[in-house]
């Protein structure tokens, strides 16, 4: 290991978005780098004054992610810096006490620690390195995670496609502790099982626990939870009330742990298996109505230049599902696709509701949980989208095919 560090100097425009606090300098806007292989680069102004320190990237499009604008609390002790960052992290997740057992410790760039992932299921500690820097410095980081959480086990996950635009490998690490098949973890008042060497992301998805606990508020009479994955939001429409709850989705295994979970909380939950498309045009075209619907399919953007295939699969999507509301029904429906800005998403909403001809009310957007913060100078943080919508009218039935 070496903290060997390099220098960069921005172009006007880098240092313009410097200046306004974005974390990142593309490689388009560097003027000047000397770095090599070195993962630590000073940012220096026109006038050669050091006015930050980032980590580097010899390959990615981001080349450098800004890691303090004080370069001296770097460089003088990188394994205290790394220490005092984790456990102001953990700090800002107290008000969780009581809530969950399980919920994200490091949110990347939102928790000032760029490329680090570390997500804490009960007394297991799962993480992401998804740059060479984080990666590198692993032998920092898991001993504080020890130190600060007594997890049975910390998984490093780096398995994510990210970590190929960073020139890393895909695997799965187990950094200490014994090996842990599954976990149990608690959310408000339900069970769930999490794999961590298997599930999505990290094993879960615990950026959505705001929204499940507004489906659990609005659950009454039939609920359908589209895209449902193991039956987060199924689960808590169930324990909330609902008469019938109808989960779907096409990963045979994710319904195997939706009825495995229902039956873990003593609730119901009926599954049908398919393509969400098909079994959306197969509900509609028989007629069928829900007091209220989750929607919440995967990126369908996971790059740039598929934001209008993603709007199209997401107006068709969110059009066919108010179609089967009664008035005064909800829709939940989320997007987690980062290059799909918000309003964008909104207003391809505003078109579905339109192509569906119901009247639609945006009871307002559900913002994420308080453990994956939104860092204000950085847009792409603000990734994920859940809008309560509520249809109070209807006009005749449009042509949704």
């Amino acid at each position: 290991m070496t903290n060997a560090v390099g220098r960069a100097r921005p172009t006007r425009k880098g240092l313009r978005w410097f200046d306004r606090g974005h974390p990142w300098v593309f490689r388009d806007d560097l003027e000047q780098l000397d770095a090599s292989d070195r993962l630590l680069v000073e940012i220096e102004d026109h006038k050669g004054r050091v006015i930050g320190i980032a980590s580097h990237s010899p390959v990615s499009k981001i080349a450098l992610r800004v890691l303090d604008r004080d370069a001296g609390s770097v460089r003088a002790n990188l394994e205290g810096w790394f220490e005092e960052r984790l456990r102001s992290a953990l700090a800002r997740r107290t008000s969780l006490a009581g809530v969950t057992d399980s919920f994200r410790v490091v949110s990347s760039e939102a928790d000032g620690l760029p490329g680090l992932i570390v997500d804490k299921y009960a007394d297991v500690v799962v993480l992401q390195a998804l740059t060479a820097f984080v990666d590198l410095h692993l032998d920092h980081i898991v001993p504080v995670l020890v130190r600060m959480l007594e997890p049975r086990m910390v998984l490093a996950r780096n398995d994510s496609p990210v970590r190929k635009l960073e020139g890393l490998s895909q695997r799965i690490d187990l950094c200490h502790g014994e090996r842990v098949e599954s976990v149990d973890i608690h959310e408000h008042d339900l069970v769930f099982r999490v794999d961590p060497f298997r599930g999505q992301k990290t094993g879960f998805f615990l950026d959505q626990r705001p929204a499940r606990r507004r489906v659990a508020e609005l659950a009454r009479g039939r609920v359908l939870d589209l895209c449902c994955y193991t039956g987060g939001f199924a689960l808590n429409a169930a324990r909330g009330g609902a008469a019938e709850v109808v989960a779907v989705d096409s990963s045979e295994a994710a319904l195997a742990e939706v009825v495995a979970g229902a039956e873990r909380n003593g609730c119901e939950v009926r599954i049908v298996r398919g393509n969400v498309f098909d079994v959306l045009k197969r509900m509609v075209g028989d007629g069928e109505r829900f007091d209220g619907v989750v929607l919440d399919p995967p990126a369908f953007a996971r790059r740039r230049r598929d934001v209008d295939a993603a709007c199209r699969g997401y107006r068709d999507l969110n059009s066919r599902a108010l179609r089967l509301l009664r008035a005064g029904g909800w829709l939940v429906t989320c997007s987690c696709s980062a290059n799909l800005r918000p309003e964008r998403f909104r207003a391809v909403l505003a078109e579905a509701a339109s192509r569906a001809g119901r009247q639609v009310l945006d009871r307002g957007r559900l913002r994420p949980a308080i453990d994956h913060p939104v860092l204000l100078t950085l847009p792409e943080s603000d990734y994920l989208k859940v809008h309560w919508l509520e249809s109070f009218g209807s006009q005749p039935d449009m042509d949704v095919t």
